[in-house]
């Protein structure tokens, strides 16, 4: 189980990096130091959710997505029990996908992107906090089950925020 002195470490180095985000994710850093002074959860349901995310790009400038009814996201789910830091269940979770010996690039071992938002209807009416990692693969070392949902989409073709922010990684820009 990864512990919350974890989250609170990754939100702590994310806003410090990234000042103009601390306001959207400051219940998530209210709620992390209610957890710390309580020594657990007191909040019955009602804390935001924590779920990991690979970002994966491949070689192509394609980021491995997960096709819906109507729309594409991102992949993220809740991080594993048997999970020790967010990045181990975030690549966990991309290799599960099918992804064949994701990397990391040098230098970009922290998330990419703390994504706040509305929590799934099976997670209650609550927020959550995507932790967004970035991922390199080669999309011939893939393997998606036949019907599978995971489809490459072009990095242009994704949020824009995503795709700037990936691209500033990368170092291209995104047309």
């Amino acid at each position: 189980m990864i512990p919350a002195a974890e989250a609170a470490r990754i939100v702590s180095a994310y806003t410090h990096r990234r000042p103009a985000e601390a306001l959207a994710l400051a219940p998530l850093w209210q709620t992390l130091g209610q957890h710390a002074r309580a020594g657990g959860c007191a909040h019955r349901g009602t804390c935001p959710v924590l779920k990991v995310s690979p970002v994966v790009v491949d070689e192509r400038g394609r980021v491995l997505m997960l096709q819906g009814r109507t729309r594409v996201r991102l992949p993220e789910a809740a991080p594993l029990p048997e999970s020790v830091s967010f990045a181990d269940a975030a690549v966990t979770l991309a290799r599960a996908l099918g992804v064949g010996q994701p990397w990391m690039l040098p230098g970009v071992q922290d998330p990419i992107l703390l994504d706040p938002g509305r929590a799934d209807p099976e997670d209650g009416l609550r927020s959550k906090v995507a932790i967004r990692y970035l991922y390199r693969a080669h999309s011939d070392l893939c393997a998606f089950v036949a019907g599978a949902p995971q489809v490459w989409v072009p990095l242009r073709e994704t949020d824009h925020r995503l795709a700037d922010r990936v691209s500033s990684f990368l170092g291209k820009r995104v047309a």
